[in-house]
């Protein structure tokens, strides 16, 4: 009963202080993207908490399956979330060798959010790749997976990485940022999603969250989860 009689936003302050200081009246619409590390989630529970899209992990690497993407694709989409799939990005591997492990484990069904590779220097600490060449392993993934989907892939990235690899290269490739400044700091129609917290905590969740944010109203919202892009 306290928690109800505080309110949705001072809950929302209390365990969220990264997403209470999102101006919510020029980005409304909130997601959050899970994996494994996750743990256990009550995919209605979080529906309920102004929670409009979720992204899954779904593969790493050349072979990887995340244990619980089928378990949370399902919750997911079951629950009435926009529901899309990302793959962790190794540099060490061969983008069209990482793609086909993609395709092989990712539904994509009408409906689902665009595809995601996830692009980041975290946990890509062993490898003798060049920048370019990393580029161009990213180039293939993205080339082998909308070749054989017909959907663009976003791509998720750090400010750091986003310089290193993706700048300059990738220009017609929706970015997923993360950063933890006011707003990111590229140009408002260069990115589509913005991951502003690591930490995030949801009822109905056993670990923590990221927390994103659509670059968009509701009626650009309505628009962009009607595509196929």
């Amino acid at each position: 009963m306290a928690a109800l009689a505080m309110g949705a936003s001072a809950i929302y302050k209390k365990l969220n202080p990264t997403w209470y200081n999102i101006n919510k009246g020029k980005y409304p619409i909130t997601g959050i993207d899970v994996s494994k590390h996750t743990g256990n989630i009550d995919w209605e529970k979080v529906r309920q908490q102004q929670v409009h899209f979720a992204y899954i992990k779904s593969t790493e690497g050349e072979s990887y399956l995340d244990p619980r993407y089928k378990e949370n694709y399902r919750g997911a989409k079951a629950s009435g979330l926009k529901t899309g799939a990302y793959h962790f990005f190794r540099f060490n591997k061969p983008g069209k060798v990482q793609a086909e492990n993609f395709l092989k484990h990712t539904r994509l069904e009408p409906g689902d959010l665009p595809p995601v590779i996830d692009v980041e220097d975290w946990g890509n600490k062993y490898h003798s790749k060049t920048p370019a060449q990393i580029t161009e392993e990213i180039r293939e993934f993205i080339n082998v997976v909308e070749e054989r989907t017909g959907r663009a892939v976003v791509i998720y990235t750090n400010e750091s990485s986003y310089k290193s690899y993706i700048a300059d290269h990738f220009d017609s490739s929706l970015i997923w940022i993360c950063t933890f400044r006011k707003e990111p700091l590229l140009e408002p129609d260069r990115w589509i999603f913005w991951q502003h917290s690591h930490d995030t905590r949801l009822d109905g969740v056993e670990g923590w969250v990221d927390w994103n944010t659509f670059n968009g109203d509701d009626e650009a919202w309505s628009f962009f989860a009607q595509q196929d892009f």
